[in-house]
C-alpha cells in the first residue's frame, strides 16, 4: 500500500507553511537563547542598585519572564495569521 502524503515526515516539512513555522521557531529560539545567556554573562558588570536591589536581580526576576511572554505572544500572533492565510488559500499544510 503506498504511503499517504500526510504520513510522510519529509513531505509535511517541505510545505511552505511548515518551512515558515520552522524558521520562526528557530528565530525565536535564538532570541530566547540571547535573552537568557547574554544578560547572565554581563550580570556582574551591572552592579548598580535599582529600587534598592541589584539591577541584575530585576533583569532576572522581571525582564526575562516578560521577554519570554513576548516571545510566546509573537509566535501565537504570527502562527494565527499563517493559519488564516492557509485556510484562505485552501491550505498548503
Amino acid at each position: 500500500m503506498p504511503e499517504s502524503r500526510a504520513s510522510s515526515p519529509t513531505s509535511s516539512v517541505s510545505t511552505p507553511y511548515w518551512r515558515r513555522n520552522l524558521r520562526l521557531i528557530l528565530l525565536l529560539l535564538v532570541v530566547w537563547a540571547a535573552l537568557t545567556f547574554i544578560p547572565s554573562f554581563f550580570a556582574r558588570s551591572l552592579n548598580f542598585d535599582f529600587i534598592g536591589w541589584p539591577f541584575s536581580f530585576w533583569m532576572a526576576a522581571y525582564g526575562a519572564p516578560l521577554a519570554y511572554l513576548i516571545i510566546i505572544a509573537v509566535y501565537a500572533r504570527v502562527m494565527n495569521r499563517a493559519d488564516e492565510r492557509a485556510e484562505e488559500t485552501g491550505g498548503d499544510r
